[in-house]
């Protein structure tokens, strides 16, 4: 969940009411990008991405994605809601060749911690590559301190542990830290910022290209029958704690927490809950130990 002070895409009409669409919601993302016109602005930034690391790491391996692309999305995946096995967000091939991994993560909690997660997914991208690069983006709304180490980038390959001799296989995994990023009045920093609900209009070109097809992505986002099916199932799914964790388990942790006087900030790292719905937690939790009082007064 996006603070109160982001600027959302817009909003949909769901089921069970609006929501608004934020640039980093998974299911809007995987529905842009499964549409071919929208490709070019995921090379954009990408490239963006890997150009402010590169400045910071002159002698990557990591480079810039220049040849004919291809892009897979998850998004025929998340029409079937039956459908338990989850695969990655997004990837790009390049030239049939090189294949980029993007993972959108707006939680720095999940069931399966992110630095695992990862790993695992890593493992299966140079698997199914079968010797050619297979690199992965973790783009993070939240930090994960394990893997970023308080830096804006993070990327591992695999290395000889004595020597420091890097392995043939090239292949690594890159995480990127928007928050800190979005900081930085750079066009990765004019990306992060839009991405994580800052900045609605950019001064760089390859910025404003990104946001042009984010908005026109949107029009046609909440015009789709199948895709608001999936949010509003989606959304049921989160209540009911199928998804991004056990929500009954996560909010009865808060709770307790709370209880102790644990700062909220803690407790948000604990549960992977925002500050802004632990509030509501403890407001809600208040309301309802008044009417209990209030009830049992009249016994």
């Amino acid at each position: 969940m996006m603070s109160k002070n982001t600027i959302p895409l817009g909003y949909v009409e769901l089921t069970n009411g609006s929501k608004a669409i934020y640039p980093m919601n998974d299911i809007f993302l995987n529905f842009t990008f499964e549409i071919e016109e929208h490709w070019e602005a995921l090379r954009l930034a990408v490239n963006l991405l890997l150009e402010s690391y590169k400045q910071q790491n002159p002698d990557t391996k990591a480079k810039l994605i220049k040849g004919s692309i291809r892009v897979r999305t998850q998004f025929q995946y998340l029409l079937d809601i039956q459908n338990t096995t989850r695969d990655q967000d997004i990837k790009l091939t390049e030239d049939e060749a090189e294949a980029t991994y993007i993972e959108f993560q707006n939680r720095a909690r999940s069931d399966i911690p992110i630095e695992i997660r990862s790993v695992e997914y890593f493992g299966l991208g140079i698997g199914h590559s079968r010797g050619k690069i297979a690199n992965q983006i973790w783009v993070l709304a939240e930090d994960v301190d394990l893997v970023l180490r308080g830096r804006t980038f993070a990327r591992y390959i695999l290395k000889d542990e004595i020597t420091s001799d890097e392995h043939p296989a090239t292949s690594g995994i890159m995480y990127v830290s928007l928050t800190k990023l979005s900081g930085e009045g750079s066009p990765a920093g004019e990306l992060a910022s839009f991405l994580l609900g800052k900045l609605k209009n950019p001064q760089n070109e390859a910025v404003k290209k990104i946001v042009k097809a984010f908005n026109s992505s949107f029009e046609a986002f909440k015009a789709d029958k199948e895709a608001i099916n999936v949010l509003s199932a989606g959304e049921r799914g989160r209540l009911e704690g199928r998804l991004e964790g056990k929500e009954e388990v996560r909010l009865e942790i808060a709770l307790k927490l709370l209880a102790l006087k644990i700062p909220k900030a803690q407790i948000s790292q604990a549960t992977g809950l925002s500050t802004d719905e632990i509030s509501n937690i403890e407001l809600e939790n208040a309301e309802q130990g008044l009417k209990t009082s209030l009830t049992q007064g009249r016994r």
